[in-house]
């Protein structure tokens, strides 16, 4: 039959990963079926309105649209995120700003137990670094302390945030602003953060993979300067001073090739201690560096 899971599965074009992130998503939603159906109900007859919605997604998909704007939702170390196209689609290599934050989290912990850690992310989209970072604290054993503010120029984005936060139950750990970058900081924030990171834009304006890619349906602002792709990294690098107590950590990504230029930037604002950390396809992708 043609309207069972696995005749839908056997006859699409798309690959089998993003039909069955799509399909599962439908099951849930129409059926309130577990992903688990895939396998174990893949020769039931599926409902009319179901095989409806899969057409539409599936000719989305095929068009180019993300299967996290298509299904609203995306997986981001540990923790589930509300996504639209009002926001970057979170990535694995942004995960190791996360990472890096929560050493450094550890480390400032083990030194003074009961020091109120506060991290700045700058660019938060959709909130993914703040609030994996605040997931990642409350679900551990160390009574750590911690105040994390995510700002974003984005009102869209800053919704979408806020609405993931409560969604996660961080909304104690976690504050979203309208900013930006560092425009609306209240002045009392000046040298009080620990931590700053960011996933800014920073894919040159003549990259084609803007134009050719699935890239084209996310957030052009979110993606590029419009510039050099280095604009929104000078702008965080100049005022991270201001903003970072003494001996305070920065880490930025940044495309695969713009490591030298970052690290130029950070050693001509007095950072040191700079140094690169690489994704898993092994390109260097975050510059780190201290006050």
């Amino acid at each position: 039959m043609s309207n069972t899971i696995a005749a839908l599965l056997e006859s699409t074009p798309l690959n089998k990963t993003d039909a069955k992130a799509l399909l599962g998503h439908l099951l849930d939603k129409h059926l309130g079926w577990p992903r688990s159906a895939l396998i174990s109900r893949d020769q039931e007859p599926l409902p009319n309105e179901l095989l409806i919605a899969w057409k539409s997604l599936e000719s989305q998909r095929i068009s180019g649209v993300p299967v996290a704007y298509l299904t609203g939702v995306k997986g981001f170390h540990g923790i589930e995120l509300k996504v639209n196209e009002a926001v970057l689609i979170p990535r694995p290599e942004t995960e190791l700003l996360v990472d890096l934050a929560l050493e450094e989290m550890k480390r400032i912990h083990a030194k003074v137990p009961n020091q109120v850690i506060q991290i700045l992310d700058l660019g938060t989209g959709s909130g993914a670094i703040a609030l994996a970072i605040a997931h990642e604290c409350a679900i551990s054993k160390a009574l750590i302390n911690l105040r994390i503010l995510g700002v974003d120029q984005s009102t869209a984005a800053i919704e979408l945030a806020r609405e993931n936060a409560k969604a996660l139950g961080l909304n104690h750990m976690v504050e979203f602003l309208q900013s930006n970058w560092y425009a609306a900081i209240p002045d009392q924030f000046q040298t009080a953060f620990d931590v700053i990171v960011s996933n800014p834009p920073y894919i040159q304006k003549d990259d084609p993979h803007l134009l050719d890619s699935d890239l084209r349906f996310e957030p052009r602002a979110a993606l590029t300067d419009d510039g050099d792709g280095l604009s929104c990294i000078r702008e965080i690098v100049n005022h991270a001073q201001h903003y970072l107590k003494p001996g305070g950590l920065i880490a930025v990504e940044h495309g695969y090739d713009q490591a030298a230029a970052v690290a130029a930037l950070l050693e001509k604002r007095a950072f040191h201690d700079i140094s690169d950390l690489a994704d898993l396809a092994g390109h260097l992708r975050v510059t780190q560096a201290r006050k």
